[in-house]
């Protein structure tokens, strides 16, 4: 049963050097315009599968580019053709430097009850060394904004191993973040991944990442000051306060069915993972012969299905059964030895010294 939507909106203003999820820049109205009718048509392809949403989520991209009527539109349009529960909880991502209280109005209006901020820092130094269009300010007002429509689910999100970032600057940043009224924050390590700007800047040592003895510090700094201010990690990179999880993620991370409709989206359905062409072009050219626009299919068997199943619950807080790591106890003795995790109630659950090799430790018991 599929329980969670996700449309990727994939147009943005300007492109991150960071960012590594397929986006286009300077699109026209008309295009954004045509682009969410399309969407439609994909989902309808989709009407014979069994449904009961529980959660919608706009993603990108920037899906702020688009104007909030055609967001709001596309909800009216699910419910109308989809089977869904009451309580949705629909979140859509947000450039700080775009909607204002009349916009954030209209999408809560229109159903939306959680937004997601993509602030990334509240200090113009480090935005400025991650590229973004949006400088503190923006990022101030764009919470205020959203919080005095009434939309109080707010997440953030942060990056942290920016060039030229100190301890100091990421402490000055938290306690920005926790002094706004917010839900839940994401925080996420700089990455320099392969194809992207910035790892072409890192490789030509224009751009130096912190080490990872830092980035350690890092982690443990902004594990440790959420928790103090009410924060609890629930999954490597998510903290929220108590009751707002992220339910669209947490799907991903359990292994829920969901459908994932729009350019380069993908889907998890009937133990098979779907993923659609990354061309604009090809996008519409296929759904105009009303044929589904997936270019990628894999059908997960149970050992690639294990393997996914220690990676992801190894992210969360509550660990993974020792059920599934059966055979590995004289690893996990030693992982446990070693200060990389310990085993609670039938589990095994990393450290912050784990979660920051997580990858490493993955291979390990799945090879």
């Amino acid at each position: 049963m599929i329980k969670g939507l996700y449309i990727h909106i994939p147009f943005c203003e300007l492109k991150c050097p960071y960012c590594d999820f397929v986006s286009i820049e300077n699109t026209s109205k008309d295009l954004v315009k045509k682009y969410f009718e399309y969407l439609k048509k994909e989902l309808l392809l989709y009407k014979d599968e069994n449904f009961y949403l529980k959660t919608i989520y706009f993603g990108g991209g920037t899906p702020s580019v688009a104007d909030p009527k055609s967001i709001v539109d596309f909800i009216k349009f699910v419910k109308e053709n989809f089977k869904t529960e009451t309580s949705l909880e629909i979140t859509v991502e947000i450039n700080p430097k775009t909607y204002r209280l009349e916009d954030f109005m209209s999408l809560k209006e229109g159903g939306v009850n959680r937004i997601s901020l993509g602030i990334q820092s509240f200090i113009d130094k480090n935005l400025i060394n991650l590229g973004r269009n949006h400088n503190s300010k923006d990022g101030i007002k764009a919470v205020e904004d959203c919080y005095n429509s009434g939309i109080k689910n707010i997440n953030l999100d942060m990056i942290y191993g920016i060039k030229d970032q100190t301890l100091n600057d990421l402490e000055e940043d938290l306690k920005i973040y926790t002094s706004l009224p917010i839900k839940h924050i994401s925080a996420y390590m700089l990455t320099a991944y392969d194809g992207t700007e910035l790892s072409k800047q890192v490789k030509g040592g224009d751009y130096k990442l912190p080490d990872e003895d830092k980035l350690f510090n890092m982690f443990v700094m902004i594990d440790d000051y959420l928790k103090d201010k009410g924060f609890e990690r629930y999954e490597l990179s998510n903290w929220c306060k108590e009751g707002f999880k992220c339910t669209h993620n947490y799907f991903y991370w359990t292994h829920i069915e969901y459908l994932g409709i729009g350019v380069s989206a993908w889907s998890f359905i009937n133990k098979v993972r779907l993923g659609n062409t990354i061309s604009l072009d090809e996008y519409f050219s296929t759904l105009d012969r009303d044929l589904k626009p997936i270019k990628f299919q894999e059908v997960i068997d149970d050992k690639e299905f294990l393997k996914e199943k220690i990676f992801l619950n190894l992210r969360l807080s509550d660990g993974i059964d020792i059920e599934y790591l059966k055979g590995k106890e004289g690893l996990i003795k030693d992982l446990v030895k070693e200060g990389y995790g310990f085993e609670k109630n039938g589990k095994f659950v990393l450290t912050k010294k784990g979660l920051i090799v997580i990858n490493n430790i993955v291979s390990i018991l799945t090879n």
